[in-house]
């Protein structure tokens, strides 16, 4: 008895171990679990672990779902077209017609304004001739204005075919009227060019001109007189004036090309009478007299290609 006893013992306590044993291998599988309210971990089983993952992938699906932008569809997209169509129709109808009324409006408004021109054309007519008038008052106010700075024109020129003769000259030339000036040239030699030829005088030729553009510019015409001593001698004779001198008259024509703003150059040719009275000599030295002649000439009395300064 006291061995069956002793058996049974013995297969509890290995019953009892091995409960315990498998109790202990399960507890170490199960996770721990904390919770907020008690601060206590708590063992679920691995099943429950699998369901609590899914839901939290279910979660992160549907926040990332949350912040995607929505997407649309082409349903509803194409009835909202559809609708605002519609509704731009309605507005098109309308601004047609808004147009239509508008253009009416602008072709009256056109209408108008051509008339009110034509009726200031027709009124305006004769301030159109007083602008004229004015426009010609202010150029000749111009022009006056433009002389008045110029200055009156006041010249002083040589001529240079009397200088390659060895006849020295200077003429003064001055305005005394829009159109009308004064030269007044003085001709003189004393050298003789050679001992049979020389021509000793002087001779004055006033001449009062007329220009057609202004005094000092372009065409003039003009008319001069003359008077003059000499005593010239020409291979066997000389010829020589007396108490009374050469006296006429004659008519010229002339241009004066300006060249800068104080220079140009003047040609001018002159016809006319002069009427002379010389005696004529032997051309020695206190040669005879040999005769005295009174001789009218018809020709060529001014001639000249001349230099010109303006002050």
């Amino acid at each position: 008895m006291k061995v069956h006893g002793f058996l049974v013992r013995f297969l509890l306590l290995v019953l009892l171990g091995a409960a315990t044993g498998v109790a202990c291998s399960q507890e170490r599988k199960k996770p721990k679990i904390t919770t907020s309210s008690n601060a206590q971990t708590v063992y679920k089983p691995l099943e429950i672990k699998e369901t609590a993952d899914k839901v939290k992938a279910t979660k992160a699906k549907t926040e990332n779902a949350q912040s995607l932008p929505a997407r649309k569809n082409p349903k509803t997209t194409a009835g909202k077209k559809n609708s605002a169509t519609l509704k731009t129709g309605k507005k098109v109808t309308k601004t047609s017609k808004a147009g239509t009324e508008k253009g009416q409006k602008r072709k009256t408004n056109v209408a108008a304004a051509k008339e009110k021109k034509s009726n200031k054309q027709t009124v305006r007519k004769p301030q159109s001739k007083q602008k004229k008038v004015n426009s010609s008052a202010g150029r000749k106010k111009n022009t006056v204005q433009k002389r008045s700075k110029e200055g009156r024109y006041i010249a002083l020129k040589t001529n240079i075919p009397f200088l390659a003769l060895s006849m020295h000259n200077l003429a003064l030339e001055m305005q005394v009227h829009k159109h009308v000036t004064i030269d007044f040239p003085v001709i003189w030699s004393i050298s003789d060019i050679e001992r049979e030829h020389a021509v000793r005088g002087i001779a004055f030729q006033p001449e009062g001109r007329w220009w057609l553009k202004q005094a000092g510019k372009g065409h003039f015409f003009g008319v001069h007189a003359h008077a003059a001593w000499f005593n010239m001698k020409w291979e066997k004779n000389r010829y020589q004036t007396e108490s009374c001198p050469l006296l006429g008259a004659g008519i010229s024509y002339g241009y004066k090309l300006p060249i800068s703003g104080h220079w140009g150059a003047e040609f001018n040719i002159g016809a006319g009478y002069a009427n002379m009275k010389y005696n004529t000599y032997y051309n020695i030295e206190n040669g005879a007299m040999l005769n005295k002649r009174i001789r009218h000439y018809w020709g060529i009395t001014r001639a000249g290609i001349s230099f010109v300064y303006r002050f």
